[in-house]
């Protein structure tokens, strides 16, 4: 019988040096386990980058949105708008400097 055949019926579990086998099949068995391990690892890793991520670029747009408002409200026109509404009104004349010597 031929190696290939051996190991595709899986005479090699069953032959007289079974113990040596049945170590490799062992140590096979865990390193696919801790492959599998390490790679769900990955991935937990990966979503939570993508999550940040995404939380990243709408923190940023939020700071951009936030600091249109503010240049809106510094605006002059602004300014004096809601000063009408307030009751206040705008002084034409500019203030005098005074020097103190």
């Amino acid at each position: 019988m031929s190696l290939i055949n051996k190991i595709l019926l899986g005479n090699f579990l069953i032959e007289k040096n079974i113990f040596k086998n049945w170590k490799l099949v062992v140590y096979l068995f865990i390193m696919a386990i801790v492959m599998i391990f390490s790679s769900h690892l990955v991935d937990k890793k990966i979503i939570k980058i993508s999550d940040l991520e995404n939380e990243i670029s709408y923190l940023e747009s939020k700071y951009v949105e936030n600091r249109k408002k503010v240049m809106e409200l510094k605006m002059h026109s602004n300014v004096i708008s809601e000063m009408k509404k307030i009751g206040l009104k705008s002084y034409n004349i500019p203030p005098k400097k005074i020097l103190v010597d």
